[in-house]
Parts: C-alpha cells; sequence; structure tokens
C-alpha cells in the first residue's frame, strides 16, 4: 500500500488511562516514544495498522532498536509493556499489529484523502489529454495552412508564368 505521510495524534492522548500508567514504569518516556514511533511505522506501512518491512518480513526487536536509536533491551521492555496493555499485538509471523487502528487513526479520513487523490489524479490525466489534442488540432490546422500556402504560392507562380508566356515576356 501506498505510504501516508501523517498520523493523528489526539492532544488528550496523555490523558489516556493506559498512557498514564504507562508513565509510572522506569524507562516510560522511552516507552512513549517508541508507542508514536510504532504508530509512525504504521503509517507509513498503511496496512490498517500492520507494521512490516515487507508482508513475510516483520520487524525484529534488533531491527526496531536501530531505527528507534534505542538500546534493545528498552525496546523489548516497549514491546512487552505495549502488548500487556493490549495496546499492539504481535501475529505468529511476529507482525506487530496496533490495536484499534481506527481508533487511533481517522480511516474514514485517509479514505477520503486516498479518493481525492485518486480524483484529482483522473481530472490531470484527463486535462493533459485535452491539451495533447488541442495541440494535435493546432498543429494539423498548421500544417493545412502552411500546405494551402504552398499550393496558393504554386498557383500563383504557375500563374505568373503563364501571364509571362502570353505576354512574350521571358520568365
Amino acid at each position: 500500500m501506498a505510504e501516508i505521510h501523517w498520523i493523528k495524534l489526539k492532544t488528550t492522548m496523555f490523558d489516556d488511562e493506559k498512557i498514564r500508567l504507562i508513565q509510572s514504569v522506569p524507562e516510560s518516556d522511552s516507552i512513549l516514544i517508541i508507542w508514536i514511533r510504532l504508530l509512525v511505522l504504521a503509517g507509513k506501512t498503511n496496512d490498517e495498522g500492520l507494521i512490516y518491512i515487507q508482508r513475510n518480513m516483520p520487524y525484529t526487536d534488533e531491527m526496531l532498536a536501530t531505527l528507534f536509536n534505542k538500546p534493545l533491551n528498552v525496546v523489548r521492555l516497549a514491546i512487552t509493556t505495549l502488548n500487556k496493555f493490549n495496546m499492539i499485538d504481535i501475529g505468529q509471523d511476529g507482525v506487530i499489529a496496533i490495536t484499534n487502528w481506527e481508533k487511533h487513526q481517522n480511516i474514514d479520513g485517509m479514505e477520503r484523502v486516498r479518493e481525492l487523490t485518486r480524483e484529482r489524479t483522473r481530472r490531470t490525466r484527463e486535462r493533459k489529454k485535452q491539451q495533447e489534442l488541442l495541440s494535435n488540432k493546432k498543429k494539423d490546422v498548421a500544417l493545412q495552412v502552411t500546405l494551402r500556402n504552398a499550393t496558393d504560392s504554386d498557383s500563383d507562380t504557375e500563374s505568373d508564368t503563364d501571364k509571362n508566356i502570353m505576354s512574350g515576356k521571358p520568365d
């Protein structure tokens, strides 16, 4: 799926009960940063809250530690904590899924953005096609005028030659 370039964060996210409980554990700031980074990755993947590099290649804890520039043990703590609070789910294949993705993101809004983009692209292509047709018509008209002028010039030349012959004047 195509990558989106934004995700929705609520201004009340820190009022959420789960977030407040996470804030009471060690490494809470790192866990919350990792939570936001996971939301961003889910937005990049743009597949209903799933997080993976490719469909058959989930991120490992080591990969996430590298991407997030966090120690491996902190990433593992974050994954365990977020899983325990049912904020993420880890599938049998190792793919991380944001639980209730549609709650975190405006799915209808994203679909509306996709639809508007498709419509804008369609209109742009139609406009370009019309411009090409118009350009081709202008070229055809210009060619016809050029051909007609060339024919007129030939006729003029022949008429002048005919007149010169009839009047006895040399070319």
